[in-house]
């Protein structure tokens, strides 16, 4: 492999809200020793060049006057020079998009969850293999530094999991947001299952399934509430539990509670990123074990910090107490997108020379498993978008 520095060329399907994140945040300035660097290329969207061009400017794109502007994504997706194309329509439409997207042997990133259905998304890793391209979820929290090393370092160390509490309520919906928001809207996905919870459930996928032990993790459980005053019943409160069995005898040895909402707890005026930032009383994730707890501050999204109390036998301090321990493993800059966004240039850079006749889908199985879970909480739960958003369509 070249030690040369590879420049991933993107495409941006969509300049959506979670684009005015993704896209400055990648493409914060590297230092001069760095492997890897993005450059956007080309974006789509349906509105007129001059209102792109603003927000290209708006959003501090680098080099913005040359990045082309296409008004249909499918010239783009058709016609384009880039190296990888990020998809962040509303998740209704990512089927569709990231289907044409392979089918032009397009390598992809799309936002999560990354379809409607898992049913879908196997659809979408089959093909993507049959392309020869590399498909990614944008689950960039799988990527942060804090949460490699909970994987990698802390969870072997700390026994079997037995429990663990996921949560990701932060308030969405406030007065000032209109009833025709994408985020009330359930024909655009809308439901903070879908848009928190496969968060929330990410976290608990992690944690009851690191494990090199094979087992089994499913939902048993499933509760919703729905957003007060909000036509067609968009989920607000949800509460789902998990259970996760091993052996021939499909013994449990660990139990997931993992709950969400839109509306509560927090403030609802300042602009919506100021607001991940606000400290809470308790921490949205702990993970407790045999050995010791680890429990994550909040915001979910984006850990810096592992608080661990270890209180296995050998463990403890001198006096048999529980031993304290604070981790810190910060984001080195921006928002840590960019992490994700690195994993998948890198794919793509060691591909280019080599190819293999297959694809590659990066973190296929934690994907699949969770929108599994989704899949399942919003059947016990009595969440429903209908078949023309949760069906699997005939081939494009």
């Amino acid at each position: 492999m070249s030690n040369e520095r590879f420049t991933c060329r993107w495409a941006a399907l969509s300049l959506s809200n979670i684009a005015a994140v993704f896209l400055p945040d990648v493409l914060l300035p590297r230092d001069e020793h760095a492997s890897i660097v993005h450059e956007l290329v080309a974006v789509s969207t349906t509105s007129g060049q001059e209102r792109a061009t603003n927000w290209l400017k708006e959003h501090k794109i680098a080099g913005a006057e040359d990045v082309k502007v296409y008004h249909s994504w499918e010239e783009m997706l058709e016609t384009g020079d880039f190296d990888v194309v990020y998809i962040s329509t509303p998740h209704p439409l990512h089927y569709k998009h990231v289907h044409k997207a392979l089918e032009c042997k397009r390598n992809v990133l799309v936002e999560k969850p990354a379809t409607m259905t898992r049913a879908q998304y196997e659809s979408l890793v089959e093909f993507a293999i049959r392309q020869d391209v590399v498909l990614m979820e944008a689950m960039w929290t799988r990527y942060l530094p804090a949460t490699k090393y909970l994987q990698e370092e802390l969870l072997p160390k700390i026994g079997p999991v037995k429990r663990v509490y996921a949560d990701f309520s932060f308030p969405i919906v406030s007065p000032e947001l209109s009833v025709s928001s994408r985020f009330l809207d359930k024909r655009a996905g809308a439901g903070a299952l879908l848009d928190q919870g496969v968060y929330a459930l990410t976290w608990a996928d992690i944690a009851l399934n690191s494990t090199p032990t094979p087992g089994s993790t499913q939902v048993i459980f499933a509760n919703t509430m729905p957003v007060p005053d909000v036509p067609h019943d968009t989920d607000d409160i949800n509460t789902v539990i998990l259970s996760r069995t091993e052996g021939a005898s499909n013994t449990q040895t660990a139990v997931g509670i993992v709950t969400t909402s839109m509306t509560i707890p927090g403030s609802n005026k300042p602009p919506f990123y100021r607001r991940l930032q606000a400290p809470k009383p308790a921490p949205c994730v702990l993970i407790q074990a045999t050995n010791a707890q680890v429990s994550i501050p909040f915001p979910p999204i984006r850990p810096q910090e592992l608080h661990v109390q270890w209180y296995g036998r050998e463990l403890v301090d001198e006096e048999g107490m529980e031993r304290e321990e604070v981790i810190r493993k910060p984001v080195e800059r921006g928002w840590g997108i960019w992490y994700q966004a690195d994993v998948i240039a890198a794919k793509v850079r060691d591909r280019q020379t080599k190819r293999s006749g297959e694809g590659v889908v990066i973190g296929a199985e934690g994907s699949l498993r969770v929108l599994g879970y989704l899949d399942e909480a919003r059947r016990i739960g009595g969440i429903s978008y209908g078949e023309e958003l949760e069906g699997l369509p005939p081939s494009i």
